[in-house]
């Protein structure tokens, strides 16, 4: 009797990416990262572990010339309640408003030439709001009365501590000036009343200040100080606690929760009040081409956008998204009596949008992209035949498997349950991308691969 002869069969394995929380870095070589890192990817999050639509711009009822938005909170002793106003700098003409249902009314008295600082304030039992800029300070007081305060210095940060106003002045780049007690308005330098304290050492210009933990951390071009501030001006002291070996960004300096995070040359940094470490490393890539970036703490959340890319940092977890396409100019973090909303400045918009996760800009759908780095999957002198694809995906999308020896791109329908596609790919390296236009929802992408030798 003839025997048949059989070939061996072949013992296939799969490749899985079951949680992309991990993230992505743009700062090493596509061919070390794991399957489940991606090199690049935007306009996407990865929050939930799966792939969805990342932060775009929602539209609004307020003009984009209101370039800053200011939240003024009140407090009516008749009525035991609270009240929210929305101030509104003018970027073309220099001066604030208020607005009222769209509409904007002009403050009397408020006019700058660049967009304030504002801050609320509880003055002589009365709730206030501060705008400081080069020309000085306004108060604002709840009838939208402005009073000018122009014995302020030109302050270009504020930090509230210990009932005094801590502020780092334009012109004069190595002192932190200081109010009176109980009363920012008073800003004579005595003994009694408000003063500056010049700081030493080479840690250059100082450029921010911030309160945090029972202390003011002053923010210089190289370095940090901390500001001890109790009692009688004349035992406040300076101790300098942390030198940078690249130039820091002071106005990304920004309290989130417990820490305080900022950006410099040399990457994100997360600092507790004694010391500072470097996090997010996988983004520095990214950082290096940020140019005066802009950043807000919001919702738990750090956003920081430079030129056309926003990073939000959630600065519990580090889960990063990354958008690109929409050039911010500003953000105003509105923190209202009907919940929270963060608005920015969009270059090119008509109105402020609303940052939103999900959202396209303006209506316009966004392109979204993540790509998974190169990876040998286990055995980096065989080549392998990547026979199939899956993934599951409610939306549209299209998938990619890559190899040093090419590409090859399917189409996936939106729907329930798992996709599979044929793939018949051969290479030693390989990786995945998913693109999509609008919505996004995709999860638990993975390979089907043979050893070929």
């Amino acid at each position: 009797m003839k025997r048949s002869i059989r070939p061996p069969s072949r013992r296939y394995k799969r490749a899985f990416a079951p949680n992309l929380s991990r993230g992505q870095n743009y700062s090493y070589d596509s061919r070390v990262l794991p399957f489940d890192m991606s090199e690049e990817a935007y306009n996407v999050s990865v929050e939930s572990g799966a792939l969805e639509a990342g932060y775009g711009a929602e539209s609004t009822d307020i003009s984009a010339r209101y370039g800053m938005v200011y939240y003024y909170r009140t407090y009516d002793e008749q009525s035991e309640t609270y009240s929210g106003h929305l101030i509104a700098y003018d970027s073309l003409s220099g001066k604030t408003g208020v607005l009222r249902g769209g509409e904007w009314s002009e403050i009397q008295g408020a006019e700058f030439a660049s967009p304030p600082v504002g801050t609320n304030y509880r003055l002589y039992g009365e709730d206030v709001y501060l705008l400081c800029g080069d020309e000085g300070m306004a108060v604002v007081h709840p009838d939208f009365r402005a009073v000018t305060v122009s014995s302020a210095p030109k302050i270009t940060s504020v930090a509230m501590h210990n009932e005094r106003m801590f502020v780092t002045v334009g012109g004069r780049r190595n002192a932190v000036w200081f109010s009176d007690d109980l009363n920012p308005t008073n800003w004579n330098p005595e003994l009694d009343e408000g003063g500056f304290i010049e700081l030493e050492g080479d840690g250059g210009k100082l450029n921010k200040a911030v309160a945090f933990g029972g202390y003011v951390y002053l923010f210089r071009d190289y370095g940090i100080a901390r500001l001890t501030a109790y009692g009688d001006q004349s035992e406040f002291s300076v101790t300098n606690l942390f030198v940078s070996g690249g130039k820091i960004y002071g106005d990304t300096a920004l309290v989130c929760g417990d820490r305080i995070m900022f950006l410099a040359a040399g990457g994100l940094y997360s600092f507790d009040g004694v010391s500072a470490v470097r996090v997010c490393e996988g983004l520095s890539g990214l950082f290096e081409r940020f140019s005066e970036p802009v950043a807000c703490y919001h919702c738990g959340k750090y956003f920081i956008a430079s030129g056309e890319y926003l990073a939000v940092i959630d600065a519990r977890t580090k889960i990063v998204s990354v958008s690109k396409g929409m050039e911010i100019l500003s953000f105003s973090p509105i923190a209202g009596e009907d919940g929270e909303q963060l608005l920015a400045c969009v270059k090119g918009g008509e109105t402020l949008g609303k940052i939103v996760l999900g959202a396209d800009v303006f209506g316009v759908k966004q392109k979204r992209l993540w790509r998974g780095g190169m990876t040998d999957l286990g055995s980096p002198e065989s080549r392998k035949l990547i026979t199939d694809a899956y993934i599951n995906s409610k939306y549209d999308c299209v998938l990619s498997v890559r190899t040093e020896r090419g590409q090859k791109s399917v189409r996936i329908k939106g729907g329930a349950g798992v996709r599979r596609k044929r793939i018949n790919l051969l290479g030693t390296m390989a990786g995945i991308e998913i693109t999509a236009e609008g919505e996004l929802s995709a999860a638990r992408p993975a390979l089907r691969y043979t050893v070929v030798n």
